[in-house]
């Protein structure tokens, strides 16, 4: 093997070990938000992967287009999983539903289409089709980058902290470029295959060396309303209201309450809400709404006119979207499904 080749492969793939190791780290960091950190860390597992797979396209002969497929739908995860990071880091009220999964509905299918294909599909199916194909691979890429720089811009124009905006912006234009070594090489004749896993490794390095040094990601893992200022009395006076709202008006039982439509219907900014609830109840938004939720359901189960009711009836009374939310907040609070609760009533 020619010692450039050599060289090559081993820039490319410092890369790729690189994001592994960091996002080891992440997975395993006991402090800060975990949730941010473990989506970082998948992120970075995805990523791996991804150019992983283009160094041995570049340097292997005979790459089997399971392989290659499977890779170029990995990619479909990375928009979704920078998305759901900056959410998780910025907005202390996220929580992980099974809703979020529907981010991940085209990956998975890019995935299955990748395990499906084989050799002779390649020639068999018109070029047209592999021409559509890649560009929604790179459009969905591109979709998420732009959601999720619009979605930070707003949240910096309510009191983003500069070191999480830049952390963001950091990691927006890394994978900027990364996008774009890989788009432009579509058209070989423009940028050779291997500038992609290069530019990656040159990227991994020089954000993380600049999101380390500079403390982004521990400001990230930090109070998110560091640059809000209100006071404890203001905080009461804010939070009475929110209870007025929340628990005497019975809002709680509205389906529809988000932190948005009550910061809203409040006329305060929803950092500022999320701020005041966290503090004050020691619980993110969706706890706090919740817990009103079950102590109303546990109210309506030892109701006796109550029992010809159905389990799905009385969670969508009390306020819940789904039963399987509804379950998972009722054990959560009394460490019984709604059923047990409801049959040890009746022993």
């Amino acid at each position: 093997m020619p010692a450039s080749q050599l060289f090559l492969i081993i820039i490319s793939g410092l890369g790729v070990i690189h994001g592994l190791f960091l996002a080891i780290f992440l997975w395993a960091y006991p402090k800060g938000n975990r949730l941010a950190n473990r989506l970082l860390a998948t992120l970075l597992i995805v990523l791996s992967f991804r150019v992983g797979k283009s160094v041995f396209l570049e340097f292997l002969e005979n790459l089997d287009a399971k392989f290659i497929f499977i890779g170029l739908g990995t990619m479909m995860a990375i928009g979704p999983l920078f998305y759901l990071y900056a959410r998780a880091s910025i907005d202390r009220s996220f929580v992980w539903t099974r809703k979020l999964w529907l981010h991940f509905v085209p990956c998975i299918f890019a995935i299955l289409f990748g395990f499906w294909i084989h050799e002779e599909d390649m020639e068999a199916l018109p070029i047209m089709f592999f021409v559509f194909l890649f560009f929604s691979y790179y459009g969905h890429f591109l979709f998420y980058l732009i959601w999720t720089r619009l979605y930070v811009s707003k949240q910096r124009k309510i009191g983003l902290s500069d070191k999480t905006y830049q952390l963001m912006l950091w990691l927006f234009y890394g994978l900027l470029i990364v996008w774009l070594a890989y788009f432009t090489n579509l058209f070989d004749d423009l940028i050779p295959y291997i500038v992609g896993p290069i530019l990656y490794s040159l990227v991994a390095y020089v954000v993380s060396f600049v999101v380390i040094s500079r403390g982004y990601l521990d400001e990230a893992n930090q109070d998110k309303y560091k640059t809000t200022r209100i006071s404890d009395e203001q905080m009461e006076i804010l939070f009475s209201r929110v209870q007025r709202a929340v628990v005497d008006e019975k809002q709680y039982k509205n389906p529809a309450l988000t932190l948005k439509s009550l910061s809203a219907s409040l006329h305060v900014s929803t950092q500022v809400l999320s701020m005041v609830i966290n503090q004050m109840s020691q619980k993110n938004f969706n706890a706090y709404v919740n817990h009103y939720r079950v102590e109303e359901a546990i109210g309506l189960f030892k109701e006796p006119e109550n029992n010809h009711l159905t389990i799905s009836a009385i969670a969508y009374a009390v306020g819940f979207n789904s039963l399987s939310s509804f379950n998972s907040a009722f054990k959560k609070q009394t460490k019984l499904t709604p059923l047990a609760y409801r049959n040890q009533l009746t022993e």
